[in-house]
């Protein structure tokens, strides 16, 4: 099988301008979400999880510190909050 030469340039260019290498790897989570400060930790020996968001732009948005009896509960109510605050302040962007 004869491979032309045009066709040989072609390949080295496609993989020439690939980049294998990330700069961060890691997902993007509501964690991240600037301005927005979750706060998730354990307390009374693991037997609890407490929760907090707090929003820098506006304090309404921001919710009291508040204790959950699973780590997944206290989670999925600090994600819930931090991506509803999100959305709040990205609208009052426009």
């Amino acid at each position: 099988m004869k491979i032309s030469k045009k066709r040989i340039l072609k390949i080295i260019r496609e993989e020439i301008g690939r980049s294998f290498q990330t700069i961060n790897n890691d997902p993007y989570s509501f964690e991240d979400f600037p301005g927005i400060d979750v706060d998730l930790f354990p307390g009374d020996r693991g037997a609890s999880y407490y929760a907090q968001v707090t929003v820098g732009e506006d304090e309404s948005l921001s919710t009291p510190l508040r204790a959950f009896k699973t780590e997944h509960e206290a989670r999925a109510f600090a994600r819930r909050h931090a991506e509803d605050a999100q959305r709040a302040l990205m609208s009052r962007q426009k």
